[in-house]
């Protein structure tokens, strides 16, 4: 017999063994009045035995996990190809394949083989001639956490190249390169304010990032002068808001009460007064908040944004008024008012602010307002979920009210 005819017959074997098998399964669930017979001591225990079988088979598949995660000798071959490859593609390879490559280092399971290669990158982040490839490595380093690359960063941030240089800070508060505070407080020196500036915003992230207080003057100055930017105003009122004190409260009320003022300027004005907890300023807040409603519609609509910040740095103050304020919020026409609200106001545990997010769960005819109420109350605890399978026996979550 040819082994082509062999394999056939072996093959109709198993075939007619299973169909046989599966005849004889239909047999004995006959037997047992259509329900099928116990197979394994397990099964006849009952629930008991099912959940010794259960917890027999978590244990298996953690082990079977634990198994599939182990690195092996297939494993170690793969990376040490792997980054061959990606090294000769580097060092011999047109741009765009290295840029690949650069991409592909996140496969290698090895932490100490791809770390190898990362070390690679340091010399193309430092002396490579293409912008796109050098890029791809200042943000893999970061993507990668490789803290090493920080050194060749640093020199990357004094790169002739305005795009080096904003790939080089963005990676340098992504690895916490504190470092680079120095040289980057001395670029930023040099910048013209008063142009809107990709490098000068990168600049200030990258120190806010690292919560360097150093640029506070600077900041203060620069958002004081006329002639400053939008664009370096308002990064350096956000750095404010995370490094300022509580002795710029007279300045930062002064901002948040000039109606001549940009909006988002005195936005991020109030948001430090409640970030900063300067307490002493929540009464001048809260009169803000009074004259905004006596506003004509228009107006008041042009307010709705720095009306909710206002709110929110109250919150943050622990006002006792600021329940009061957000209730109010909650009545609020405008859904997007009342969706901050929503947010604010699950911080609270007051027996009013149940009532209503109970009320904006049902009734609220915005249906982001009703999911952000519904999930309000699921983390104060007073929605319980219950899962009930649906018509096509798919398990879905359904809230009701707990009796608690």
């Amino acid at each position: 017999m040819t082994p082509k005819i062999y394999g056939t017959v072996l093959l109709l074997t198993l075939l007619l063994i299973t169909s046989a098998a599966t005849a004889v399964s239909g047999e004995e669930q006959k037997d047992w009045g259509g329900e099928k017979k116990p197979e394994t001591a397990s099964d006849i225990a009952g629930d008991e035995g099912k959940a010794v079988k259960e917890e027999s088979e978590a244990v298996k598949t953690e082990a079977e996990s634990k198994e599939e995660n182990k690195y092996t000798e297939k494993d170690a071959a793969d990376d040490q190809m792997k980054v061959d490859r990606i090294e000769s593609t580097l060092k011999f390879g047109m741009h765009k394949d290295r840029i690949t490559a650069i991409t592909l280092i996140s496969s290698i399971k090895s932490e100490e083989m791809k770390n190898r290669v990362l070390g690679k990158l340091n010399n193309i982040i430092e002396n490579d001639l293409n912008t796109e490839v050098k890029k791809t490595a200042i943000s893999a380093v970061a993507t990668h956490n490789y803290k090493d690359a920080i050194p060749s960063l640093i020199k990357a941030l004094e790169n002739n190249l305005e795009e080096i240089q904003i790939a080089a800070s963005y990676s340098l508060g992504r690895l916490n390169g504190i470092e680079s505070k120095d040289t980057a407080i001395k670029i930023l020196n040099k910048q013209d304010f008063s142009v809107n500036s990709n490098l000068t915003d990168a600049l200030i992230i990258l120190l806010t990032d690292l919560k360097v207080p150093d640029i506070k003057d600077l900041a203060v100055k620069t958002v004081k002068d006329p002639r400053s930017g939008k664009m370096a105003r308002e990064r350096f009122m956000i750095y404010l808001g995370v490094m300022g004190t509580p002795d710029l409260k007279d300045f930062l009320l002064e901002l948040l009460l000039d109606e001549d003022e940009d909006m988002p300027i005195r936005g991020h004005a109030v948001k430090a007064l409640g970030t900063l907890k300067i307490n002493d300023s929540a009464d001048k807040i809260k009169q803000l908040l009074k004259d905004i409603e006596e506003f004509p519609f228009r107006k008041k609509q042009s307010h709705y944004n720095l009306s909710m910040l206002a709110v929110a740095a109250l919150v943050a103050l622990g006002d006792s008024d600021s329940i009061d304020l957000l209730m109010n919020s909650l009545r609020s026409d405008n859904a997007a008012v009342r969706l901050n609200a929503v947010n604010l106001i699950k911080e609270f545990d007051d027996e009013r602010t149940i009532d209503i997010l109970k009320y904006k769960m049902k009734y609220d005819q915005n249906a982001r307002v009703k999911r952000a109420a519904k999930k309000a109350l699921e983390d104060k605890g007073l929605l319980e979920k219950e899962k009930t399978p649906d018509e096509n026996g798919t398990v879905k979550d359904e809230s009701y009210e707990s009796d608690e």
